[in-house]
């Protein structure tokens, strides 16, 4: 009898990836604040002298991760995804990214992957808030194989970094093929009408909504955009060059999201290629019902979107 590995959830394919990193180097620090991981629990057990928890303080946990990176030290913390982004805006801003340190803020949860916990728990507005800090590093993987990728890429990187990962175990879209992840982004499906620019589970919506889309004579491509900060910008526009639109797709609020950046790089490399912009409204979703009757209550279902972009196309 055969038993197939279950897919593991993005951080523990990152810790996975990253525990021997953390063995070899001394200097490698871990943080957690009141909560933790499968995966981490191998930390606490083989490198106790490298991890701290300080509880529910994540503001205090940046302030202690940016002191130890002052003395040499390279300090990964973790959290859920809002509050170690927002509650503790200010320390990101002036203790760690205005000092350009090496500190790596992990946020589980992105999106509505904690659907029915509410605004305190959601995570639709990090990616605007946390791009506005100069120096900071940004990724958003798609599946485990990118986040395991990001230990290394992560690790080998000295600036301030915030990597946003889901909540629950996704499908890997990169077990069976090459991707240079230190590019910041891959064309996960090429194609010739029209490309959607996607990053972390919403990647796995495109792609569902391609392959209905060609049913209406539509070949959509879809780019997954790891690294939201720096954009490949010169690699990303290789890959819509020959395409005649653009779509972006993020669960994520409108405003300074994946489209507003999208936007802001055609503005200013002077494109006048059609960009519809698809996400969240600007709204606090109180709604209960789990996370795709969020996605089915404001548009980013794989039937909404659909509609949405064969509307946008006229046919």
């Amino acid at each position: 009898m055969t038993t197939t590995k279950p897919v593991l959830g993005m951080r523990d394919a990152f810790f996975e990836a990253l525990h021997p990193i953390v063995r070899a180097d001394q200097n490698v620090i871990i943080i957690s604040a009141d909560n933790g991981a499968p995966m981490l629990d191998t930390f606490w057990q083989t490198l106790p002298d490298q991890c701290f928890s300080v509880g529910i303080a994540e503001q205090q946990m940046i302030g202690m991760a940016c002191g130890m990176a002052f003395e040499g030290k390279k300090v990964y913390t973790y959290a859920i995804a809002p509050f170690i982004t927002l509650r503790c805006y200010e320390q990101n801003k002036l203790d760690m990214c205005a000092m350009n340190l090496p500190v790596v803020n992990l946020g589980v949860g992105a999106g509505y992957a904690y659907d029915i916990m509410g605004p305190t728990h959601h995570t639709a507005e990090d990616i605007a808030v946390m791009r506005a800090l100069p120096n900071l590093v940004m990724f958003s993987p798609a599946d485990g194989v990118t986040a395991a990728a990001l230990a290394r890429i992560s690790y080998e990187c000295r600036s301030p970094q915030y990597i946003r990962f889901d909540r629950a175990g996704i499908p890997n879209l990169y077990h069976d093929r090459e991707v240079e992840f230190t590019d910041g982004l891959a064309l996960t499906r090429p194609g010739r009408n029209m490309c959607i620019i996607a990053t972390g589970i919403m990647v796995h919506q495109a792609l569902k909504a391609s392959e209905r889309l060609a049913r209406e004579g539509l070949d959509v491509g879809v780019v997954d955009l790891f690294r939201l900060k720096p954009v490949n910008e010169d690699l990303l526009l290789q890959h819509l060059a020959d395409v005649p639109r653009v779509v972006t797709l993020e669960e994520h609020r409108l405003p300074g999201g994946l489209g507003s950046m999208i936007a802001e790089i055609f503005v200013d490399r002077g494109l006048s290629t059609p960009l519809l912009r698809l996400g969240l409204p600007d709204v606090f979703v109180f709604d209960l019902g789990g996370r795709e009757a969020i996605w089915e209550n404001y548009g980013l279902d794989v039937e909404t979107i659909v509609q949405r972009i064969t509307r946008w196309t006229g046919r």
